[in-house]
Formats: C-alpha cells, sequence, structure tokens
C-alpha cells in the first residue's frame, strides 16, 4: 500500500484525494496539510483513511509513515514544497506550474535533476494530466497512424467558465501551460517562438488583467498552434481542439468525443450541457493519471507518460515565450 501524504485540500487536492481513495486499490492518502481546518476536517471525514493533520507541510515531508506527497497547493508555493519534497526524499508528484516564474522553474528542475541523480532513479512526476485523457491519446493515435499524412496547425479553444484571480500571465502558465505540455508530448517537438494578441477587454475581467489573449507558437518541427484562451468565458468550461493534416483533420469536442473529417467522411462533435470546471470535464484523466503515479511509485517502473521535471520546466518555457511577448493590454 502506497501511503500518501496531501499538501493542500481545495479543489485539486480534494479531488486528487477521492480518485486515489475510489480508484487506486494500492494507494491511500492518509496525512493532510492545509491552512484550513475545516478542509481539512471535511475531506478527512469523506475519504476515511486520514490519520495525521497539520497546518504545517514540513510535518507531512517528515512524516516516517508516509511513501510519497501529492503538492496541490497554490502556484507561487510549488517550489518551495518541492525543495521541502527533495529534503525529504520521497516520491512526489507536484501540480503545475513547477515554477511562476521561468527562473524559478529553472532553478528547481536543476535541484531535482541533481537530487534524482545523487539517489539514482526517477522520483519527481508533474500534474500534467492531459497526456492520460482518451481523447488526446485518441488524437496522437490517429496522428501516429499516418492515415491522414503529416500534422499542419492545431486550433485550440481554452475557456475557462469563471477565474477572477487569473492574472495576465496566468492565462500562459496556469491555464495554456497544458497545452504548451501536451502538443510537445504529441509532436515530440519543443517550442520555438511564441506571439501574442489582446482582443477587445472581456467586461467581466479586472481591467488591467489582458482576457481574453490569442497566442501563436511555433514548435521547432514547424507545427504552428493557433489558441484563445478566456478565463472568464461565461459559457462555461469550454476545451476544444482540431488538427489540420495533409489528407485530413482530427478534432476534440467540448465533451472529449473524436471527430475524423475528411473528404469521404466529416464527422461532427456531440453538443450537449456545458461542464463549469476542469475536475469534472477531465476526470477520467485525473483519474488514469493518479492511478499511473500510485503504481509507478509502488512497483518502482517508470510510466513514461507521466511528465518529468524536463517536461514540466519546457512546459514552463513555452509559457514564457509568450509572457515575454505580451504587450499592452486593450
Amino acid at each position: 500500500m502506497v501511503r500518501v501524504g496531501l499538501i493542500g485540500a481545495g479543489i485539486m487536492g480534494s479531488g486528487h484525494a477521492r480518485y486515489i481513495t475510489n480508484f487506486t486499490p494500492n494507494g491511500q492518502v492518509v496525512a493532510i496539510s492545509d491552512v484550513s481546518e475545516d478542509r481539512m476536517n471535511s475531506l478527512a471525514a469523506e475519504i476515511g483513511t486520514v490519520k495525521f493533520m497539520t497546518k504545517d507541510p514540513q510535518e507531512i515531508f517528515n512524516h516516517p509513515d508516509l511513501d510519497a506527497v501529492l503538492i496541490a497547493s497554490p502556484d507561487q508555493l510549488h517550489a518551495e514544497h518541492i525543495r521541502l519534497g527533495i529534503k525529504s526524499g520521497k516520491a512526489v508528484l507536484c501540480e503545475k506550474p513547477m515554477g511562476i516564474t521561468i527562473e524559478e522553474a529553472r532553478a528547481v528542475a536543476k535541484e531535482i535533476e541533481e537530487h534524482q541523480e545523487k539517489v539514482g532513479k526517477k522520483l519527481f512526476s508533474f500534474g500534467f494530466m492531459r497526456r492520460f485523457d482518451p481523447a488526446f491519446r485518441k488524437l496522437r493515435e490517429e496522428i501516429n497512424s499516418g492515415k491522414y499524412g503529416k500534422p499542419l496547425f492545431v486550433q485550440v479553444v481554452a475557456r475557462n467558465h469563471e477565474s477572477t484571480v487569473v492574472r495576465s500571465e496566468g492565462l500562459l502558465t496556469n491555464m495554456a501551460i497544458h497545452d504548451f505540455d501536451i502538443y510537445r508530448w504529441m509532436f515530440q517537438s519543443d517550442w520555438k517562438s511564441v506571439q501574442t494578441f489582446y482582443p477587445p477587454h472581456h467586461v467581466a475581467t479586472p481591467e488591467k488583467i489582458g482576457d481574453p489573449l490569442i497566442f501563436v507558437a511555433t514548435l521547432e518541427n514547424g507545427v504552428i498552434l493557433v489558441e484563445d484562451v478566456m478565463a472568464n468565458g461565461s459559457a462555461g468550461y469550454d476545451t476544444r481542439v482540431e488538427v489540420v493534416c495533409e489528407k485530413g483533420n482530427i478534432a476534440i469536442g467540448i465533451h472529449g468525443d473524436v471527430a475524423i473529417r475528411t473528404l469521404e467522411n466529416f464527422e461532427v462533435n456531440k453538443g450537449g450541457k456545458m461542464s463549469i470546471n476542469w475536475m469534472d470535464k477531465f476526470e477520467t484523466a485525473y483519474i488514469e493519471e493518479m492511478k499511473a503515479w500510485i503504481n509507478e511509485v509502488d512497483s518502482g517502473v517508470t510510466n513514461p507518460d507521466l511528465a518529468t521535471h524536463i517536461d514540466a520546466l519546457r512546459a514552463n518555457e513555452g509559457a514564457e515565450l509568450g509572457v515575454s511577448t505580451m504587450g499592452k493590454i486593450n
């Protein structure tokens, strides 16, 4: 049994705790750290396996009866908690991003690299769950089949329903960072350049926040990503993808259904009630990610789809290419 300590009992952390409890027979969340006693007590009562709670995350990392730690704290605390994980020697899965600045991400990645070289094994994974989403895995399978020729460009919609706390840079470093990871993973190529553009300002967003944002990103292999990002989309949690290839297009709809579009057969994506957050939309992906991580810790066999510190750094670097081109907000 992999005994897990959880840092952060908010939306992300509590969701992960439920997925481990309900879907990983070889994993248990036995310790929680959060600034809110109410959140800890509520989650502990729900999952029924928690034996230790504390407001001090250091006590989680130092606890002798834990095998692994899941970091789901606010973004600005990730680097601090990763460093506690390094000192503890425990296996760690940290939610994205690795750091809130590129300098912080590079420093932390270097420390992880040195730590893992010293102990001789992988101990750190990062929460880029779309690698485990059935639709994205199907999309990669279809592209790699070669049936539709080489991919040319990708069009992506990434719109939160409501997220007034996201800052301008966060549209890239918190939201679109998933896309900087998944298309690098899918096309096996690093990011070369990013250009950003501001449409008219959204009335629901604070004046100094650049929402919505459009960006054009280019991979080193020439594939181009065109994406619109909205923190306050007001029409549900909307994530859509279309990869345009030489001989056809492959689209992921709002509800995770994959449609193949060629001259001979043009499929459409299904409609229906919108989700309002990512936990609902990507529940299967989160569950499969937790199963993969717990199994990796349990068996010692590395799962090639779990994002490493290098993957997390490359996603941070892709986002930074965009942050560096952000101009005046309309």
